[in-house]
This record gives structure tokens, sequence and C-alpha cells, in this order.
């Protein structure tokens, strides 16, 4: 079987890194959370402190430097119901927020993205105004603080070549900052390739049809993979551009994810059976 890893893609430019790392478009890791909740009680705690004391902290601007380029911007970083990235106004919730929380003139800020590392010097730091206090609601908070929330070890991805260069294709016509082209990419760039004779005959590829299991609620939703030209009002497919659907491409039988919710919940979701793949009905160029 031959096998390679696909190098990161020259199309992903370096403003296009920027906005999905201060963009809570890919949710943090519950451990990651369950810091920040931790940080944030404290900065609530002690209000009337000093920013040489505190570091940066919701409502307060500052100066970037991007060690990469040595440009220069400024952001504030606020809570997450108060944020727009596009115009600096930066969810502390969001790669680039989390990292940035805490940190002092002089300090340095690393976010992890497409296997690349994106440095931020602080260059200086004032302090806007107080922001209105941000809590999680109750049942959330619980679940952030439990030591046992399951932190999600992302699967193997195993893809087909060709579904590989239609994706690349329909990726180049959707803006470099579009959520859905980052969050696709973002699985793509992780993923090993193989030509489409030579997948397994487990593996979720485009236009497969698969059952998974809801394992909070016993559901089992039957869905079918497809590009976003084949989505109908039936209901049972998904767009490879919805975040399920890029999450599931690449995945086997048995894979387990465990996808954040809007509400906050962890949703653990397995793949419990692959009721169809074309490339296992010898439709290798379908």
């Amino acid at each position: 079987m031959t096998i390679f890893i696909k190098k990161t893609s020259a199309k992903t430019d370096v403003s296009a890194l920027f906005f999905m790392a201060s963009s809570a478009i890919h949710p943090l890791p519950p451990w990651r959370l369950q810091q920040l909740l931790q940080q944030l009680g404290s900065v609530a705690n002690h209000k009337r402190k000093a920013l040489s004391e505190t570091g940066i902290v919701p409502g307060c601007s500052a100066l970037l430097l991007d060690l990469s380029d040595q440009t220069e911007s400024w952001i504030t970083l606020v809570y997450p119901q108060q944020a727009k990235p596009e115009q600096g106004f930066i969810s502390v919730l969001s790669p680039l927020g989390a990292a940035l929380l805490g940190k002092n003139v002089g300090q340095v800020a690393e976010v992890q993205l497409f296997r690349r590392t994106l440095r931020f010097m602080l260059c200086d730091l004032m302090s806007v105004k107080q922001p209105p206090a941000f809590t999680f609601t109750p049942s959330v908070q619980e679940k952030l603080m439990n030591p046992t929330l399951p932190d999600p070890v992302l699967p193997e991805l195993l893809l087909s070549s060709l579904d590989l260069d239609r994706l690349d294709q329909l990726l180049s016509r959707l803006p470099a900052t579009d959520p859905a082209r980052l969050l696709l990419e973002q699985e793509l760039e992780r993923g090993a390739v193989v030509e489409p004779e030579e997948i397994p005959k487990d593996v979720v590829t485009m236009n497969s049809t698969v059952r998974l299991r809801l394992l909070k609620t016993g559901e089992e939703p039957c869905l079918t993979l497809v590009y976003p030209k084949d989505l109908d009002a039936t209901g049972d497919k998904v767009s490879v551009l919805a975040p399920v659907g890029s999450a599931l491409l690449g995945l086997r039988e048995g894979d387990e994810i465990h996808w954040p919710m809007p509400d906050g919940d962890i949703q653990p979701i397995q793949v419990l059976q692959l009721v169809y793949q074309p490339e296992r009905a010898g439709q290798l160029h379908r």
C-alpha cells in the first residue's frame, strides 16, 4: 500500500492562519477550557490589581508583534459574546486569546495551527474598559471542572487521492478566511493519502454512507457524506463543509470523536458501520 503524508499547502496564507487563531472556529480541548475557567475566576477575584501583575485580561488592548514577518497589530481581548475577530476583538476562548491570557509586555504567545507555530510578542498593553462579567452556565461549569472530562484524541485519517484533489479544488473557490475552509483544511493536513483502489473497506470516503452512534443518547443516524452541490432536502446527507462532515472524512469503523456542542457539552460520536463506500463497490472514479 502506497501511503504519503500531505504536505502543508502553500495556499494557506498567514492572514488565514491568523484569522483562525483569533477565532473560536476550532474548539479548545476540555483540559484547556478547565485552565481558562480557573484563570478567569482568578481575574474576577483580583479586579483592582495592576496590569503589570495580572497581564492581559479581557477588556485590555495589546500591541502584538508577529515574529514571523515583524508586522504589528492592535487587538482587544474580550469575552466570547463580544468577539469580532475581523475588527480585532479577540475571544478569550479562541486559540490566540487563550495563549495571550495572563501574558505581559515582552512575553511571547504561541499558537499551533496547520503544523505551524505562530508566535506573537506582546509589545504594549493598556486597559480599555472593565467588560461585563462572564460566567459559564452552572451545568457547563460543572462539566468543565470535572476532572474525568475526556480530552479528545483525534483518530488517524486516511484519505483517497481522488477525494483530496476534488476537495482541494472545492476549497480553492472559497475565501481564505472562510471558517468551513479552515476547518476542512485542518483535517486534510493531518491525513495520510492513498490511491482510491488502495483505500481500506472500512474508511469513510466522499459519498460514503455511514451509520453513527451518539453515545449519550443511543441514537443511530445514517448519513451520506457529500459535496455541497449534492445536498438535498431529504435530511440524510451531510456536506463535507459542515463541521461534522469534515470530522467524519477519513475515519474508520469503530473510530470515536468527541464533538463540542454549542452549549459546551461534549458529544461522543462513534462510527458504527460503513453502510456503503464507493471504492468498496468498485466505483473508483465516481
